[in-house]
């Protein structure tokens, strides 16, 4: 399988992987990151590096990870701050819903529910992502052009 169709490569940016080094400790110079024990490096350029797949395949290998797609679950949890726009209720009919101060409760909402609280509380501190009735995680919706609604 390729990395890009793995679930969790969906949304998945060149910041996002730059934070998750920082938070590794590797070290940034001249357009390359620098494992913390020195021995490796990945290419960070304006055209890419990051996110080719066979450099995301290597940070697995070096950073002990079990496969790629552990890899991308920590860089890219499947959970997105916010409420998630009137496009994407159009398309996914229920949504797995975690408040902020609670990394493990979540709740299945359907999108009225959805409509309502986020027309009570369109403020409120919480992670999303579409789901099928059952609570298993699905693909974010997205556009004509493949960018997540």
């Amino acid at each position: 399988m390729k990395i890009d169709e793995l679930d969790e490569s969906q949304g998945l940016t060149a910041d996002m992987v730059r934070e998750w080094l920082t938070k590794q400790k590797a070290v940034f110079c001249d357009g390359r990151w620098t494992h913390p024990n020195g021995k490796y490096r990945y290419t960070d350029r304006e055209y890419g590096g990051l996110l080719w797949p066979p450099t995301l395949s290597q940070m697995a290998v070096h950073f002990d990870k079990a496969n790629e797609q552990a890899l991308l679950r920590e860089i890219n949890p499947r959970m997105r701050k916010g409420w998630p726009s009137d496009a994407a209720l159009h398309v996914h009919l229920h949504w797995m819903v975690q408040p902020f101060d609670d990394d493990g409760f979540c709740v299945i909402w359907d999108v009225p529910t959805v409509r309502e609280r986020r027309g009570h509380a369109p403020n409120a501190q919480l992670r999303v992502w579409p789901c099928d009735k059952h609570g298993n995680k699905v693909r974010w919706p997205t556009d004509a052009e493949g960018k997540m609604l």
